[in-house]
């Protein structure tokens, strides 16, 4: 790989999944109206990355799921990104927050003109969590109709975004 981390481990973060880099890695995805959100500590050179796809665990898992996946919400994926922050002693004032996806999936349709966009209820969901634990995020690229490919460096909180071609 040219470019951006070619000498670092490589990671694909799937749908519902998180990663935590304490090992330089450049970890990669691919979003729609699935959720990203980067956490990244600059001074440890850590960082961790979810792909969320449902804005709400209160739903709660499906009929045959004993244990659902924690990252495949938004609301319990930023628990738990943040309680690792905790776990190795990262105090919140030191995490880069980054946020990138909720792209609309209804081809032709404003986003705000239906309750069932999944991509704006994400982005809306992240936000009032980030809100509620009194957390900014420095940079974002939501919204909108066009997917995204996203690698995230962890060692340097870097991320470079590709948008994907508008499927209306």
């Amino acid at each position: 790989m040219k470019g951006p981390g070619r000498d670092l481990n490589k990671v694909f973060l799937q749908t519902g999944d998180c990663f935590v880099g304490v090992q330089p890695t450049v970890v990669t995805t691919v979003l729609g109206s699935c959720l990203a959100v980067t956490m990244h500590v600059p001074n440890k050179g850590i960082g961790i990355i979810c792909h969320a796809f449902l804005p709400d665990s209160s739903a709660g898992p499906t009929i045959g799921d004993s244990e659902p996946q924690v990252c495949r919400y938004v609301d319990t994926a930023l628990q738990n990104m943040l309680e690792t922050m905790d776990k190795i002693g990262v105090p919140r004032r030191d995490l880069v927050i980054k946020m990138f996806g909720g792209a609309s999936g209804l081809a032709g349709r404003s986003m705000e003109s239906t309750a069932y966009d999944i991509g704006r209820r994400n982005i809306a969901m992240a936000r009032k969590l980030l809100r509620f634990a009194r957390l900014d995020v420095l940079v974002e690229d939501v919204g909108g109709c066009r997917g995204r490919k996203l690698l995230f460096n962890t060692r340097t909180g870097e991320v470079w975004v590709k948008k994907l071609r508008d499927q209306r």
